[in-house]
């Protein structure tokens, strides 16, 4: 602040004498000036409203005698004309008085300060000048008005003028309405929470001038406030003394004249983005009062937002409570991301926050959209409230990965209006988790290596098909033995999943739970026009694994647009305990009735493993299931020759695998240009079905026919000639653990596009020349050869087929357990390849008949690993390189061998030997041999 020094008349003459005299006898300037300085103190004004001064400050500060009109503000004021007198004479000086601001100015304003000289001063009457130096008001203080200038100090003095006495007030949103019976028709579509801005209109209830404050933003919190809970009886475990609630407060305080107030209107409003809209306005309130005082702050003022029990996003929590209590809720127990352990839900809070439970998803109304209690233990009847849910697109009692892989629905799983990328995915959750099987996992780990290491051939991913099942089949997680058929109310509906559960097929959604229920009233009217034909949202149904299932329920007849079932593990259906005694027909039926119904159109995929059927459809049913396609039927009793769909119904996954079949016509059915996997392993099949063609443009990527008795029959692969045979478009088959006795020659000589074949475990003795070429030019794509698994026969030679001149991008083959008692070196001259395995040959006795070193084969430009172990090799005379870097020698009890040459391979980790201790191994003491 500026000082000023403010000398006039005498006094300025009695100064200037005082310091004349000091020159005379002092002598030395500097003390002169100290002198003076001695005689000079500060002044600081300090300007306050009259109307929150207190009583004893106002005897400090005295009374105004007269005074002018009051101020709106105190800040209005920006100078204060002062007039003072000391010993007799009168000065007057004009202050510019501060405040940090406007508001701040109202608990008070501060002048510059004043330099003047010690003494006594008395103040005769200050005048408040505006921003223009107009006068707004003088005023006269009263006799006793003084204050004193001390030397070199600071002395404040409190002035008084008449301002507006003025507040503030902070707001505070609560819920109103809620406890009381709302007016028909009204409707609340907002949630509490979404209230970001609001108008106030507040009205002094004795002027009844009403003031509008506009813009101020809100904050929606959550809290908790101690309130005992009725609802519960002490001994339940449940009990909670803390209510949750939701609070909203204005940001900012704002100012009002001091008064007693209401509110009586608000419009409030929802902001998103950059885009503010109303979400409603109310009038003709009469809101609890409150008062403002002069320069103190009034907290927490109420606003009571009009909310309704008659809204429907209310009528859907009150829904959900009613379908919690009827499915004893309380001893629920459940285990979530977000949840602690044993967590039920929770309806200890306002009305308006009972949608926020686990399993529970809300859109941005508040409505119920998705509801799931897998994992909860629900048990009991659910309720005609399910009907109250009608924005309801996701329901679910049960899943199959309730247990094993977490929950399938929430975040990252099913959700409410997928797109058809991630439907298609949440389809293919059941296949991946218990279906999807790579068929080269059966070949030796030799053969596994050489795929994964090699960039250009696809990886072998471990599957989960012979894991345990999420639940073993037959055993449930719930205890639900009806649900109401309310569910045919919720017109929105698109996933519907009920699973291990012990409810029967007649008490799904067949009747209502209780007709007398005040759900059941107030829907029945209208009930008479419900029908599942009306439900066309509704694609994608589990019925799973519900063991006292003795058909399958009605409702899925009807619908008109499901596109996914899965009605896998129902053993009860044709069971000993079903209906029909173990008979199978029951099943069977039911696929038909499925088939032939409007919906069989349209079905495109059908989960029907883990059951009892013993067999298809009739051919004229299954062709109008045009667009199925993935269909599994594994774990069945399927047997003897299928019924086929026809060329017109086209796969692109197909699981047979663990039935009785015998025999696949050859119409059984067609593929589509995404055809993945086909698997018909673990049956009874003689021959390779002729329902492929290695003409086709789409390759498929895996066949599996391993386990099954292909060869049985005089020798032969296949049931037809081989001008009718049309070979297989795959890149993978498996042939492995039949009854071939003669190499299929069938496929290459068809031009199958077969890279990777499995011939493991069968009864070949030889493989003829000309096996996989003409004795004229070749077989097209013979070519494309790259990994044979031939272990497990009874081998004794290798023709010139297997040289590169017909296979020459050859890879990796395992020649083991068979009966060599020469190396194979036909291969050997192919430039691709990298691994070949000849371990344990034995001859018809058990005697080990492999004993010669492979000499040269360190020269093989691409070959990095050979497994020769189990077997009688004697001494190897050969130099080791680096580049054969993976060698199993292990189980040659006669063996010799120099290891010098890659000694420092082996020290380093480079060089992986597979050894006995115990054998004659030399040239690098690192191997820790026993001599």
């Amino acid at each position: 602040m500026n000082s000023k020094r403010i000398i006039k008349g005498k006094l300025f003459l009695a100064a200037l004498v005082t310091m004349l005299c000091g020159m005379v006898a002092g002598g030395c300037s500097d003390d002169k000036d100290e002198l003076a300085g001695k005689q000079y103190g500060h002044v600081q004004f300090r300007l306050y409203k009259s109307a929150s001064y207190t009583q004893e400050e106002t005897t400090r500060a005295g009374t105004a005698s007269t005074r002018a009109t009051a101020m709106d503000r105190l800040s209005d004021a920006q100078k204060v004309e002062i007039e003072m007198q000391h010993n007799g004479m009168s000065i007057t000086q004009t202050l510019v008085l501060n405040a940090y601001n406007e508001s701040n100015a109202e608990y008070g304003m501060r002048s510059d300060k004043l330099e003047l000289l010690t003494g006594t001063y008395k103040i005769v009457g200050y005048k408040l000048l505006d921003k223009l130096d107009e006068v707004i008001t003088g005023i006269s203080p009263g006799a006793d008005e003084t204050f004193e200038v001390v030397s070199r100090g600071l002395t404040t003095k409190d002035l008084v003028a008449d301002s507006q006495a003025r507040g503030m007030v902070t707001f505070k949103l609560i819920k109103s309405g809620l406890t009381t019976r709302a007016a028909d028709g009204e409707s609340i579509d907002y949630l509490f929470s979404d209230i970001k801005v609001i108008d106030v209109t507040v009205t002094n209830t004795f002027t009844r001038v009403p003031v509008t404050i506009k813009n101020l933003k809100v904050t929606y919190k959550e809290e908790y406030e101690e309130h005992p809970n009725t609802d519960y009886t002490d001994d339940n475990k449940h009990k909670d003394k803390y209510k949750d609630i939701g609070t909203a407060k204005c940001d900012s305080a704002v100012w009002l004249p001091a008064g007693t107030y209401q509110v009586t209107s608000y419009t409030i409003y929802k902001k998103s983005g950059s885009v503010t809209s109303t979400l409603d306005s109310r009038s003709q309130l009469a809101g609890e009062m409150f008062s403002v005082e002069d320069n103190r702050q009034t907290d927490d003022a109420l606003v009571p937002i009009q909310l309704s029990p008659a809204a429907a996003y209310i009528k859907d929590y009150i829904a959900l409570k009613a379908i919690w209590e009827a499915l004893d809720g309380k001893n629920w127990s459940f285990t979530g991301e977000t949840s602690p352990a044993g967590a039920t839900w929770n309806f200890n809070k306002e009305v308006d926050m009972w949608g926020d439970q686990p399993g529970v998803s809300l859109d941005s109304k508040g409505r119920v959209i998705s509801l799931s209690l897998e994992g909860f233990g629900a048990k009991g009847r659910v309720p005609d409230a399910i009907g109250q849910l009608t924005e309801l697109k996701v329901l679910s009692f049960g899943s199959h990965n309730e247990k094993l892989g977490g929950r399938l629905f929430g975040a990252g799983g099913i959700t409410p209006d997928m797109s058809d990328a991630q439907k298609q995915k949440m389809r293919m959750h059941y296949k991946e988790l218990f279906l999807d099987y790579d068929p080269r996992e059966n070949m030796s780990e030799l053969l596994q290596d050489g795929i994964n290491r090699d960039p250009e051939m696809a990886k072998i991913k471990k599957s989960n098909r012979i894991s345990m099942k999420d639940m073993q089949i037959g055993q449930t997680t719930n205890n639900i033995t009806f649900i109401s058929k309310a569910v045919m109310r919720l017109k929105n509906l698109q996933q519907l999943y009920i699973a291990n559960s012990p409810i029967k097929a007649e008490d799904i959604c067949t009747d209502w739970e209780n007709e007398n229920s005040e759900y059941a009233k107030s829907f029945k009217e209208e009930s008479s026009s419900w029908a599942w034909r009306t439900l066309t949202d509704l694609t994608d149904v589990e019925v799973y694994n519900c063991p006292n299932l003795t058909k399958l329920p009605e409702f899925l007849f009807e619908l008109p647009e499901m596109q996914l079932l899965n009605i896998a593990s129902n053993k009860g259906i044709d069971g000993l305990n079903g209906a029909r005694d173990g008979s199978g027909d029951q099943l069977t039926a039911d696929w038909k009735k499925l088939a032939d119904a409007p919906v069989g159109a349209k079905l495109q995929i059908l989960y029907f493993g883990y059951n009892n059927l013993k067999k298809f459809p009739p051919y004229a049913s299954l062709n109008k299931m045009r667009k199925l396609g993935l269909l599994d039927c594994i774990n069945n009793n399927l047997t003897g020759k299928l019924e086929a769909f026809g060329k017109e119904v086209e796969f692109t996954t197909l699981t047979l695998d663990n039935n009785q079949i015998t025999e696949i016509p050859e119409n059984f059915c067609g593929f589509t240009d995404q055809v993945e996997s086909l698997s018909f392993a673990h049956n009874l099949i003689e021959y390779i079905p002729n329902i492929f063609n290695a003409e086709s443009i789409y390759t498929m990527k895996s066949i599996d026919f391993s386990y099954n008795r292909i060869g049985q029959n005089d020798g032969k692969n296949i049931n037809c000639s081989l001008d009718d045979f049309k070979g297989i478009n795959a890149t993978t088959v498996s042939l492995s653990n039949n009854l071939i006795k003669k190499f299929p020659t069938e496929l290459f000589a068809k031009g199958s596009p077969i890279s990777t074949i499995d011939l493991s475990n069968n009864l070949m003795t030889e493989i003829p020349e000309y096996s996989l070429k003409p004795k004229e030019g070749n077989y097209k794509n013979t070519y494309l050869l790259t990994v044979v698994d031939l272990r497990f026969n009874k081998l004794t030679r290798l023709s010139d087929d297997f040289r590169a001149t017909t296979l020459p991008y050859l890879k990796n083959l395992d020649l083991s357990y068979n009966c060599f008692s020469k190396f194979p070196t036909e291969p050997l001259n192919s430039s691709q390849l990298q691994a070949i395995g000849i371990r344990f040959q034995r001859d018809a006795d058990g005697n080990r008949i492999l004993r010669e070193w492979p000499t040269g084969i360190t020269t093989c430009p691409s070959l990095i690993q050979l497994q020769i172990g189990s077997n009688d090799i004697r001494k190897v005379n050969e130099t080791l390189t680096s580049q054969l870097y993976i060698l199993d020698i292990k189980d040659n009890p006669n063996i010799s061998i120099d290891v010098t040459s890659v000694c420092s391979d082996i020290r380093a980790g480079m060089y992986k030997l597979i050894y006995d201790k115990t054998q004659d191994i030399r040239g690098c003491d690192a191997l820790d041999i026993k001599r």
